[in-house]
């Protein structure tokens, strides 16, 4: 009798335990899942013919064009490097070209000559000339 006594209480301990053990998984806080990060898509590349900004004191307009935009493609020519494209805007498409301002009006240098001298608002202009 002693013996089926002991092997009762061995078994009630040894449920008692199990118990306790799943109640405290299931009492037990799930962590929160990280937040999704959505990333919107375009199914159209977006292209500027307009690109204005602040001269920065000491470097062309040219240099500054390109950290400004992206992809921004030039050529050499007899009178010095040009502008050809700008995002995907070639120059020629539709008969228009890039052509750069300087606090509004049109410069009379290469994009390359003008050398900045901060402060000026610069624009260039995909357009027919």
């Amino acid at each position: 009798m002693k013996k089926v006594y002991i092997t009762s209480i061995v078994a009630l301990v040894v449920a008692a335990g199990i118990g306790a053990a799943a109640w405290s998984v299931s009492s037990s806080p799930t962590p929160a899942a990280p937040p999704k990060t959505t990333v919107a898509q375009s199914s159209q590349t977006q292209h500027r013919d307009d690109i204005t900004y602040t001269a920065t004191a000491g470097i062309s307009s040219l240099e500054q064009l390109k950290h400004e935009a992206s992809d921004v493609v030039t050529k050499q020519s007899s009178y010095g490097e040009y502008v050809d494209s700008i995002e995907g805007y070639a120059g020629g498409t539709d008969g228009k070209y890039w052509s750069f301002y300087v606090d509004g009006v049109m410069s009379d240098v290469g994009a390359n000559s003008y050398i900045q001298k901060g402060g000026e608002h610069i624009e260039w202009k995909f357009q027919k000339l």
